[in-house]
């Protein structure tokens, strides 16, 4: 699950002006109290403390910062899907497109019921010219949305996804398809 607190500059450097409103997300367990933060921070407070200041990084539009930061931790865990998604969208922010993919690819296989990773992964597809693998992802976050039939406490998520993927496909000279029921 994803925990939506990004700053709007994320959303405006790391997608451009023709993104979806409040689709600036940082995933859930980065938190304090999460219980993904809990047991870091039992085990080795420095993890715990460059994970937060990496998200803060990142909050902050500090790309650089939170790529160096998020770097780190994947090099300790290369299965924290948290990790990989955010520096994923740390290097989106950077629009360093073709490294911040096999991160984002990494978060989607770990998390496949959270939108945030697939939409992410669709964006950095339509920037690299794989219009047909951000269609897939676009795909799986309308199985999501017909999975939710928007009574889960993700379906607003959903839909910013996939609003923030419809607005990135025109941008790239494709008509983006249309969700019904949307």
């Amino acid at each position: 699950m994803i925990h939506r607190c990004v700053a709007a500059a994320l959303l405006l450097c790391a997608y451009g002006a023709a993104a979806a409103p409040m689709t600036a997300q940082v995933p859930y367990g980065l938190g304090p109290v999460s219980p993904d933060n809990r047991r870091m921070a039992e085990n080795d407070d420095t993890n715990a403390h460059r994970y937060n200041e990496a998200v803060e990084a990142l909050k902050g539009g500090n790309f650089g910062v939170a790529e160096a930061l998020f770097e780190d931790i994947v090099a300790h865990d290369r299965n924290d899907a948290g990790a990989n998604f955010m520096l994923g969208v740390a290097k989106m922010g950077l629009e360093k497109w073709a490294e911040a993919k096999p991160y984002l690819e990494k978060a989607v296989k770990r998390t496949r019921r959270d939108p945030d990773p697939k939409s992410r992964l669709a964006i950095t597809l339509i920037k690299l010219g794989d219009i047909s693998g951000a269609r897939v992802q676009r795909a799986e976050l309308v199985k999501l949305q017909g999975q939710c039939k928007r009574s889960c406490k993700n379906a607003e998520w959903i839909a910013s996804s996939l609003a923030m993927v419809d607005a990135a496909l025109p941008a790239a000279g494709m008509a983006a398809p249309t969700t019904p029921d949307r």
